[in-house]
């Protein structure tokens, strides 16, 4: 009896070009497109205008003058467009698996203020990520990692007028025996997402781990470091929020193997230094914990955390 091959091609390509010859008309497009994240993006100018169908059925539309992220709740069987412009070539990329059981915008925010977006949506907040902390001198066990900021998030009514809060991520340190900084504190609809705390120093402790649900930084040592820890995952606010974690800081070390950072997805924590007169690096991402430094002031640095972020599906 021949054995059968397991692997099944992906039937849907990873992207399709459509080109808009006219501007202002609007132009169907029978292609299939499964569920996922989808970005959007042209080059040329206009505003761009989408709607999306299964069959005749309306699924839901996006509409901007620059790239956008948009979750595509359900497969859908075909889509109009249109531009203000002539001449403008669409590509549609999936990129992601869905994010929520509604067909709608991504929109990322990492800076403070107002949300004008109106209507029923799901968010995700987190807090600014802490930096690492440095030695005190040479023989000292190296810093420890910032920790992350803390992760939450719902259902929430957008009004239009809400304000936000991004915590900043903590900044680096450059002089001997000094803690690291905490990231700041990220609030919006009633929720706070702490900063991470700053990597210790003389102790060589992790920073914590902001709340809630962050995760703390890595201890520095004389051997192995440890790394930093990795926050909650989105999909524990709602199990379709698949944004991922993010993490705390690995913290320093005077052998050859540092701490690494925790968290994947939205963000990740900076791996700590080595040899013990290194820098730490900083957090990537967002809401992640910079990497514990070295002994050397002014010429070594730990590393930043990152600042926090807000996703909004709607």
């Amino acid at each position: 009896m021949p054995f059968t091959d397991p692997f099944v091609a992906n039937p849907f390509p990873y992207a399709y070009a459509e080109t808009l010859t006219l501007a202002n008309q609007l132009y169907d497009f029978n292609q299939s497109l499964v569920a996922g994240v989808y970005t959007i993006s042209w080059s040329g100018g206009g505003t761009i205008q989408i709607d999306f169908y299964n069959g005749s059925t309306y699924v839901g539309s996006a509409t901007g003058t620059s790239s956008i992220t948009y979750n595509l709740a359900q497969s859908i069987t075909n889509y109009k467009m249109s531009n203000s412009v002539p001449g403008v070539t669409v590509i549609i990329s999936l990129t992601a698996l869905a994010l929520a059981p509604v067909s709608g915008t991504v929109t990322t925010y990492t800076t403070s203020q107002t949300i004008t977006q109106t209507g029923a949506a799901y968010f995700v907040l987190v807090g600014g990520g802490g930096s690492g902390g440095q030695s005190a001198s040479n023989g000292l066990t190296p810093g420890g990692g910032g920790g992350s900021g803390g992760i939450s998030g719902g259902r929430v009514l957008l009004t239009g007028n809400m304000p936000l809060v991004i915590g900043q991520g903590g900044l680096g340190v450059s002089t001997a025996a000094t803690n690291g900084n905490p990231g700041g504190n990220s609030t919006f609809n009633g929720v706070t997402c702490t900063g991470g705390g700053g990597g210790f120093a003389n102790s060589a402790g992790g920073g914590a781990a902001g709340t809630p649900n962050g995760g703390g930084g890595g201890n520095g040592s004389n051997g192995v470091a440890t790394s930093g820890s990795a926050s909650a995952n989105s999909n524990t606010i709602f199990p379709f929020l698949t944004m991922g974690t993010t993490g705390g800081g690995g913290g320093g070390s005077t052998s050859t193997t540092p701490g690494y950072g925790g968290g994947s997805g939205i963000g990740t924590g900076g791996t700590g230094e080595v040899g013990g007169a290194g820098t730490g690096n900083p957090g990537t991402g967002y809401g992640s914990g910079g990497g514990g430094g070295g002994y050397l002031s002014g010429t070594t640095f730990s590393g930043a955390g990152a600042p926090g972020v807000l996703y909004i599906v709607q």
